[in-house]
């Protein structure tokens, strides 16, 4: 890798994925490994792990599964705006309807999207959420 492409994943938006699957949180990563703006930093299977990632990472983004094992991403949710004011935590979930995604909403988070969204969706739904707010803080 070239310096000018190493600069660059450095200024890249820090992504800390919160999942109990392992194959999801794989999928997730190829899929931002794709992007240029974004990069994962971190990974946790459950929702205390989030919380301690998310304090020691101080991601940009926190991608936040609600059914996790040990504490629910809706469990974590408060804390982990608690603990990372500045991150944009956008819900990934199976739950399907408008009331979880309410629910996460009043709680702090800038998005939700289901399971089922695809690639392009996840990436522009990131992308968006980081567009509302000044990125002096990207993770190195």
């Amino acid at each position: 890798m070239s310096n000018g492409a190493s600069a660059d994943r450095d200024q890249a938006a820090g992504v800390l994925i919160c999942d109990d699957n392992d194959g999801m949180r794989a999928m997730l990563g190829v899929i931002l490994g794709t992007s240029a703006g974004v990069r994962v930093v971190g990974e946790a299977a459950d929702g205390n792990e989030a919380v301690v990632e998310a304090t020691r990472l101080q991601p940009n983004v926190i991608l936040l599964d609600l059914a996790m094992p040990n504490r629910s991403g809706l469990e974590a949710l408060p804390e982990l705006r608690r603990v990372a004011p500045d991150a944009q935590v956008i819900v990934f979930s199976g739950f399907a309807g408008s009331a979880v995604a309410e629910q996460v909403i009043a709680l702090g988070a800038v998005s939700y999207l289901e399971k089922g969204a695809d690639p392009d969706t996840i990436v522009a739904t990131i992308e968006q959420a980081l567009a509302s707010t000044p990125l002096s803080g990207l993770q190195a």
